[in-house]
């Protein structure tokens, strides 16, 4: 009897450990305000611009490093990035190191890719200035793209329109969902189609992948012939 109460205490405390273990450890930061990069008027061409955020543990935008750069484009981009705010990301760590009772999450820095893309202005004739243009590799901590789509401009849309699409990128760099966070509604499937076509070369936090989160800015302007 005494050796079945022993082994039911022992079953008792591995389920509550394995419980507290099996608790997520880290959830990424995630958009709570933006403000949309605006097209320079003086834009005569299509642009990237990739950004790596850091985002402080009060959700505040800190350092921003720009990864792909095509002028006029990216000090617009980067003016725009400035006012985001996010629910920083939280990190479930041991009070009492190796004691998993003593679990408390809290708020840390992190890091977050922002892609920004912007239509040609024209369909079918060539465009000037300058091409797209990687200058920095992004850092391990986020989720890095890989290979990206364009998508097409709706062909029943009469206007510009900007949508801002929240991408899921899971422990193996595809994109597992994407919804969008701010809407131009005859621009949201097209967004949306090419957005889920985009891969990532997958966040890694303490060296371990995890599932995290990309934005993408699509910039659909009126095309002429």
């Amino acid at each position: 009897m005494a050796h079945v109460i022993r082994l039911t205490a022992v079953l008792a405390v591995a389920c509550l450990t394995g419980g507290v273990v099996a608790q997520p450890s880290w959830k990424p930061a995630k958009l709570r305000e933006a403000t949309l990069p605006l097209t320079p008027v003086q834009a005569v061409s299509a642009g990237e611009v990739f950004v790596e955020v850091t985002v402080t543990d009060a959700g505040l935008v800190g350092d921003l490093t720009t990864l792909r750069t095509t002028p006029p484009f990216t000090q617009s981009v980067l003016d725009a990035l400035r006012g985001w705010r996010f629910q920083p990301a939280e990190e479930a760590v041991p009070r009492v190191p190796g004691d998993p009772r003593s679990i408390l999450t809290r708020p840390v820095q992190s890091k977050v890719v922002i892609a920004s893309v912007f239509q040609a202005p024209t369909l079918n004739t060539p465009t000037v200035g300058d091409p797209p243009k990687t200058v920095q590799s992004a850092a391990e901590d986020v989720a890095a793209p890989l290979s990206t789509v364009t998508p097409p401009y709706p062909p029943l849309a009469l206007f510009d329109g900007t949508v801002l699409v929240q991408v899921t990128v899971d422990v193996n760099g595809k994109v597992a969902n994407a919804m969008t966070i701010r809407s131009a509604a005859a621009f949201d499937q097209s967004a949306l189609a090419a957005a889920r076509q985009w891969t990532f070369r997958p966040a890694r936090i303490h060296g371990r992948p995890e599932e995290t989160f990309a934005y993408i800015v699509f910039a659909f302007r009126q095309p002429v012939t």
